[in-house]
């Protein structure tokens, strides 16, 4: 099953990249130093989350976009969750803002049984998942801590 979800951050391309490149514990949201991370969307105002081991390649640039590989499992019970392979990219939208992609491909656990699961209820659940990490995120790269003085400097100092 395919999940996307895009969203406009207001960084130039540039800005955001420099950010993601500097490593993840500044942008991935609660990722922990075992590369953990609970994920997951909100129901009815409450976090529905599932702790996952998150591996996430190097960045590669082409032109002015940029992708990072992402991939996640469920730390336990592994079985009962699926695992999604995907990525997160990064492309302009003008010079001022950017558009941020997290998208993957999952397959349901438990066979026939999770194929039904999914079709019913599950797929809405991971394409939340998707759409909360993406804001998150974007969130992220939006605060005043992941500001760049200019590109070439680096990020800025908290304060």
């Amino acid at each position: 099953m395919f999940v996307e979800h895009s969203v406009h951050v207001g960084r130039p391309v540039e800005v955001c990249s420099a950010v993601l490149a500097g490593g993840p514990r500044r942008w991935f949201p609660r990722l922990d130093d075992q590369n953990r991370s609970p994920v997951g969307p909100w129901i009815a105002g409450l976090p529905l989350r599932k702790t996952v081991a998150v591996d996430l390649g190097g960045p590669v640039t082409a032109g002015d976009r940029m992708v990072i590989p992402l991939s996640w499992s469920a730390t336990f019970p592994w079985r009962l969750f699926p695992s999604l392979v995907g990525r997160i990219e990064l492309a302009p939208l003008d010079r001022h803002v950017t558009r941020l992609t997290v998208s993957g491909v999952y397959e349901p656990p438990l066979g026939r049984f999770g194929e039904h699961l999914d079709e019913v209820l599950m797929h809405n659940v991971a394409e939340g998942t998707v759409q909360e990490l993406a804001e998150s995120i974007a969130k992220r790269l939006e605060t005043p801590l992941c500001r760049l003085a200019s590109p070439s400097e680096g990020l800025a100092p908290p304060g």
